[in-house]
């Protein structure tokens, strides 16, 4: 029998790979035993849902959760340079901003001069490569050696390649002669950082992760698989429940038309006024023509100050909670992802910001509108950028907006006039919609969760796959 360690530890990782047909058919061949790993404090979570699905599972072990204590590598001296420094060697527009942004923070000089440093430094390919080698050799050694020679596995799958917990499990896999195969958690994440390790093959979700993967990482072409996202097999067998069914749920008028908002959420603004103010704007909507679902993001509290809710607008909180106290560490369910489909596909046009679900409405055609609403100086001095949401400024999401697929608006004025527009004619700037699915769902065929189990199977059982891209 052989054995694979694969990695869950931030909370999208459950709907990304866990409960996809990807996870299922891995876990029901009998000649394969599944160590997951996950945050420690997860444990019995992932016990529950994803290792006891059956007593043959169960009577045989061939999915077992071993809980890891986090960013152990950090805490060290080593551990926490090599991961600031390969943030500071990405040359993107991301992560120029982004090191602004700190600047703008912490007002430290060394910080910045250190960052553009390392940016000059990060153009060069080969120079990246040495860092990576003296990463593997300096960074701290072993916290994964006890459950490697406990398991002895044939391979890691690690789900998200910049994830300092897996970036150590992939480290101590390498020093020990573990191959690993590895897949981007995000279509932000080739242009966020260096990889600190590459992975022997690479598993992409879509044609743009591939190339962003070449051009930005620098990793070679031969050795990536293009498989599609595993968790978008299900979006294309559409809503898992009717429009009379999912109304009904959250009291919404099937007479009316439906807005879907999606907040930011608080993590990029010291003060996150933006999407309380999105919301009072929306409040100018017709209550007699059309309704407003907000649904919140799952891992990120939003900022919410007397805020009167109207009887046309209607919220939803998704994700499993563990601590109520530790907002950003919540995990997708499935139930969550459905909702997340049926909300979408339900909808008449769909507000959000920089975020993912720009690309979830592409996958349906839905109108969108990409909304920057800042609240207007009370007399005071212009707002400052970094007091904006400047993420849409990142290189994946200004890559989005060229596409024409999504009407970026920066004014209530704007906002309501796209609404009434999309709501007149939804096929407007469906040429731009068709481009973002052309790009990032290039693979979206229904077979993507088979194609990442076959790849990785494959993989494990002859030391490598055959490139098909």
């Amino acid at each position: 029998m052989k054995t694979v360690f694969v990695t869950s530890y931030h909370a999208h990782i459950s709907r990304n790979i866990l409960l996809t047909d990807a996870f299922f058919l891995l876990k029901s061949r009998s000649d394969l035993r599944i160590v997951l790993l996950v945050p420690d404090y997860k444990v019995d979570y992932f016990k529950k849902n994803f290792a006891l699905p059956s007593e043959a599972l169960a009577k045989e072990r061939r999915v077992i959760v071993e809980g890891v204590p986090l960013y152990k590598s950090s805490k060290t001296t080593k551990g926490l340079f090599f991961k600031r420094f390969a943030e500071v060697l990405m040359p993107s527009e991301t992560r120029i901003i982004k090191q602004r942004q700190k600047f703008y923070t912490n007002g430290k000089i060394s910080n910045l001069l250190f960052f553009w440093a390392g940016n000059i430094f990060g153009r060069s390919f080969f120079l990246r490569r040495l860092v990576r080698y003296a990463d593997i050799k300096l960074s701290p050694k072993g916290f994964y050696y006890d459950l490697i020679d406990k398991y002895r596995p044939d391979a890691v799958f690690a789900n998200d390649l910049h994830n300092e917990n897996d970036i150590s499990l992939m480290q101590d896999a390498k020093r020990r002669g573990v191959s690993v195969i590895g897949m981007f958690r995000s279509w932000d994440n080739p242009t966020q950082s260096i990889l600190r390790v590459f992975p022997d093959k690479l598993l992409a979700g879509s044609l743009a992760i591939a190339s962003e993967a070449v051009r930005w990482q620098g990793y070679p072409k031969e050795k990536i698989i293009l498989t599609g996202h595993p968790h978008y097999d299900k979006y294309l067998k559409g809503p898992t429940k009717t429009k009379e069914e999912f109304f009904r749920e959250f009291g919404l008028d099937p007479r009316k038309r439906l807005v879907l908002f999606t907040p930011l959420g608080d993590k990029f603004l010291s003060v996150n006024d933006i999407d309380q103010y999105t919301m009072e704007a929306l409040k100018d909507l017709p209550p007699s023509e059309a309704q407003v679902l907000v649904r919140f993001p799952p891992d990120e509290p939003v900022a919410l100050k007397n805020f009167e809710k109207p009887a046309n607008m209607f919220f939803h909180q998704p994700g499993f909670v563990f601590d109520k106290n530790r907002f950003e560490d919540r995990e997708m369910r499935r139930e969550d992802d459905e909702s997340l489909i049926n909300e979408i596909y339900w909808s008449d046009i769909v507000i959000t910001g920089p975020t993912s679900i720009n690309l979830d409405a592409a996958f349906f055609d839905k109108p969108i509108i990409a909304s920057n609403l800042i609240p207007p100086p009370a007399g005071g001095p212009k707002r400052h950028y970094f007091e904006t949401d400047y993420c849409f400024d990142f290189t994946h999401v200004k890559k989005m907006l060229g596409t024409g697929g999504a009407a970026y608006v920066q004014s209530k004025a704007d906002l309501l006039y796209q609404i009434k527009k999309y709501l007149n004619d939804p096929k407007s700037d469906s040429e731009g919609r068709a481009e973002i699915r052309s790009l990032w769902f290039s693979h979206a065929d229904g077979k993507a969760g088979e194609r990442v189990a076959t790849e990785v199977f494959k993989f494990i059982t002859l030391g490598g796959a055959t490139a098909k891209w």
